[in-house]
C-alpha cells in the first residue's frame, strides 16, 4: 500500500484527503462491503436521495452563514449618509435575491427529507434537485456576501471568503451539479413522455387550485412556470432537441427552478413552518412570491433562448407558448416584497 502527499485543497482544508494505491491486496469474502460483488453502484444510487439532501443542507448552511454576516455588517457600514442596509441598490442586488433563493432551497430540502423519512429510500431525482438548488444558491450567496462586505469580505478573519472556499465543494462532490442536471432532465423527460406531456401540466393545475385558496404565496406564478416548463419540454420533443447534451442539462436546471418554486409556494401556504425557518409568516410568504416570480421568468426566457438557439421557431409564437405576457404581469409587486424582506432581514440578523 502506497500513500501520496496530502492534497492542498481550495477549501475544506481541515478535511485531510490523500490518494493511496493498493497492489496485490487480498480481501476475504466475509469482508466484502455490500455483501454481493458488483452491486456497489446500484447500492450507492439507492441512497443518493438521502445523501444529496445532506449535501444540500451543507450548501444551505454555508450560504446563510455568509449572508447573515453580510446583513449584520451592512447595518453598521455607513455610506452616503446612511447604512448600506438602507440602500435599495445594495439590498436588492446583493442580499435579498440570495436570501429568497436560500429559503426556497430550505423549503425543498425539508419537503424531500420528510418524504424520505416516510419512504426510507428512493427520491433520487428529488435529492438531485435539492442538492442542485441549495448548493447553487449557497455558492452564489457566499460570492455575493464577499462583494457586499467590500474589502472586508476579502479578509480572512471576516470568514466569508473562507465560507466561499468551503461551499464550493458542495457543487462537486456527491455528484457534480452538471451530472445532476442530466439526472434531473433524464427522469423528468421520461415523466413527460409517459404522461404524454401532462406531467408538468398536472402539477400546474395543483398550483392553480392552491392559488384559488391562497393567492398570496406565488402559486399562480409557479403554475405559469410549470406550464411553460411542460411546453418547453414538448417543443424539445417535437424538434428532437434533446439530442444535444447541453439542452438536456439546461432542461434539468429549468426543472429544478420550477419544482422548487412549486414546493416553496406549497410550504408557504401551510399553517405551521419548521423550527428552522427564522422568518415570520408574512416574510416567508413574501419570499415564496418573490422566488416564484424569478423562477417563472427564468424558465420562460431561458426556454425560448434554448429553443431558438438549438432549434427553430417563431419568437412571438414561443412567447405565447411559455405565457410570457402573463408571466410579466406576475412580476408586479416584486419591489414591495423585496423591500419588506430587506427590512425583515435586519431583524433576524442584527448588527453585533
Amino acid at each position: 500500500m502506497e500513500f501520496n502527499n496530502p492534497e492542498d485543497k481550495h477549501g475544506i482544508r481541515l478535511a485531510n484527503t490523500v490518494a493511496f494505491s493498493m497492489d496485490n491486496v487480498f480481501v476475504p469474502k466475509e469482508n466484502l462491503v455490500g455483501e454481493k460483488e458488483g452491486m456497489g453502484l446500484i447500492q450507492a444510487q439507492a441512497v443518493f436521495g438521502a445523501t444529496r439532501v445532506m449535501v444540500a443542507a451543507f450548501g444551505l448552511g454555508c450560504g446563510w452563514a455568509a449572508l447573515g454576516r453580510a446583513v449584520s455588517y451592512s447595518q453598521g457600514r455607513i455610506q452616503g449618509g446612511g447604512p448600506l442596509s438602507e440602500k435599495q441598490g445594495y439590498t436588492h442586488k446583493l442580499i435579498v435575491p440570495h436570501a429568497v433563493r436560500l429559503e426556497a432551497s430550505r423549503a425543498y430540502i425539508e419537503d424531500v427529507a420528510a418524504r424520505l423519512d416516510e419512504a426510507g429510500h428512493g427520491l433520487q431525482t428529488e435529492g438531485a434537485i435539492a442538492k442542485w438548488s441549495a448548493t447553487e444558491a449557497g455558492n452564489a450567496a457566499a460570492e455575493a456576501s464577499i462583494q457586499a462586505m467590500g474589502g472586508y469580505g476579502y479578509v480572512h478573519e471576516m470568514e466569508v471568503e473562507k465560507i466561499k472556499r468551503d461551499v464550493r465543494i458542495t457543487q462537486i462532490y456527491e455528484g457534480t451539479n452538471e451530472i445532476l442536471e442530466i439526472t434531473i432532465s433524464r427522469d423528468r423527460w421520461q415523466q413527460h413522455l409517459k404522461s404524454r406531456g401532462q406531467y408538468y401540466i398536472d402539477l400546474a393545475e395543483e398550483m392553480e387550485e392552491l392559488h384559488s385558496r391562497d393567492p398570496e404565496v406565488g402559486a399562480l406564478a409557479s403554475a405559469y412556470a410549470l406550464k411553460a416548463l411542460g411546453n418547453i419540454f414538448e417543443e424539445c420533443r417535437l424538434q428532437k432537441l434533446t439530442r444535444n447534451q447541453h439542452v438536456q442539462m439546461r432542461l434539468g436546471e429549468l426543472a429544478s427552478w420550477g419544482e422548487t418554486a412549486m414546493v416553496f409556494s406549497r410550504k408557504a401556504a401551510s399553517e405551521k413552518y419548521s423550527r428552522a425557518v427564522k422568518f415570520d409568516r408574512e416574510t416567508w410568504r413574501s419570499m415564496a412570491r418573490s422566488y416564484a416570480r424569478d423562477a417563472t421568468l427564468r424558465i420562460a426566457h431561458d426556454g425560448i433562448k434554448l429553443i431558438m438557439g438549438y432549434g427553430e421557431g417563431d419568437p412571438a409564437a414561443l412567447r405565447a407558448r411559455v405565457f410570457m405576457d402573463e408571466i410579466m404581469k406576475e412580476q408586479k409587486g416584486q419591489k414591495e416584497d423585496r423591500d419588506l424582506i430587506a427590512q425583515k432581514l435586519k431583524d433576524v440578523f442584527k448588527m453585533t
